[in-house]
């Protein structure tokens, strides 16, 4: 191996040991010269070979800067790790993402999808493939209330300098991690609020609580109704449990319990346009529910929530898609900038 080899291999180490600690900047061609004990000259020749592999780029006076990229193929990569990645919103999503992802970075990176299926063994399964050759950033749905039994593995993936980024919040012995979170806390609230000044007394709503955006939504809701001194109680809302399909809701023995809560409330909040599609469709049809008489209101703003023959009222991010901030999180991270969580505020879509 000759000397410019020999110092370009050890540069490669160096870059993936910046790009582990999100740092950019290269130290000077003098610094590199007693580093390596070389002339200027072998220093040029080793740069103009990592510029050459897309590993760095140049900036007159002042230096040069990582792409981003790593010289081990394998770690090139981002990985989503999704519940449910061929269903409802989430096709779209992954579609965004990428665009996004290959839209703004001037680097390629190839873009992975993994269906956990709300499972940690299964999730656990994914992660310990990583080790090997972690990829440079996990988006990871955060699909649980509970503590994550898979922390161990993000914590060891973050020491190989794999950046974990969780999605919808994140798991208590996780909350170190950055995330990227929906304002559905604030924006709950605010509808029942909005409702409450318009007269409505009887607000109704129908609710997961499988994970911490969708405890966050009921919470919204609940604290509310307290605030403002509106009924509570269990009278008030449906729970949808992690097992129960939309479509079960208006089964023969789960279709009394809708009815009775449409009958009951002047106006309808809907956890997602998921669950409120069927269940808005079947009050309709019969005859629960006028929907120029009953607000109802749901969130995600899909395709659902436009479906001929009626439109339902559904949240959406106004200033920025959550597909567009994910992307531009990673992006961020892959240019070595901070890594800060953000949350999303909600505005919603009138038809």
């Amino acid at each position: 191996m000759t000397k410019i080899e020999n110092i370009t291999s050890e540069m490669h180490k160096m870059i993936d040991e910046k790009l582990s600690k999100g740092e950019r900047l290269l130290p000077t061609e003098s610094e590199l010269c007693t580093a390596f004990s070389c002339s200027r000259q072998t220093i040029r020749k080793v740069l103009l070979n990592l510029k050459e592999e897309n590993l760095i780029s140049s900036r007159r006076g002042s230096g040069h800067y990582l792409t981003g990229l790593s010289y081990n193929s394998k770690r090139n990569h981002i990985c989503l790790l999704f519940t449910r990645p061929d269903d409802y919103i989430y096709p779209t999503l992954i579609y965004d993402i990428e665009k996004g992802i290959s839209s703004a970075s001037s680097v390629t990176m190839a873009v992975s999808v993994n269906d956990t299926g709300a499972d940690f063994y299964k999730e656990r399964t994914i992660l310990k493939k990583f080790l090997t050759n972690p990829p440079r950033i996990i988006l990871s749905e955060c699909f649980s209330l509970m503590p994550s039994p898979n922390a161990d593995i993000y914590r060891e993936l973050e020491k190989k300098g794999c950046n974990v980024i969780f999605l919808y919040g994140t798991y208590p012995n996780l909350s170190k991690f950055p995330c990227i979170k929906e304002g559905t806390y604030d924006a709950v609230y605010d509808l029942v609020r909005r409702l409450h000044t318009s007269s409505h007394t009887h607000i109704r709503g129908v609710f997961k609580t499988n994970n911490p955006q969708e405890q966050s939504r009921f919470y919204g809701f609940l604290s509310a109704l307290r605030d403002y001194e509106l009924p509570f109680d269990k009278d008030s809302y449906i729970i949808v449990s992690q097992s129960t399909s939309p479509n079960d809701l208006i089964s023969k023995s789960s279709a009394k319990d809708l009815e009775s809560l449409a009958r009951q409330s002047d106006a309808l909040i809907f956890c997602n346009d998921e669950i409120a599609y069927p269940c808005v469709k079947y009050l309709k049809d019969n005859g629960c529910i006028n929907l120029g008489e009953k607000p109802v209101y749901s969130f995600d703003n899909s395709f659902l929530s436009r479906v001929k023959g009626f439109r339902i009222p559904s949240f959406y991010h106004c200033s920025e898609s959550l597909a567009g901030a994910i992307s531009e999180m990673i992006n961020s991270i892959i240019k070595g900038q901070p890594k800060i969580s953000i949350v999303l505020p909600y505005s919603i879509h009138k038809y």
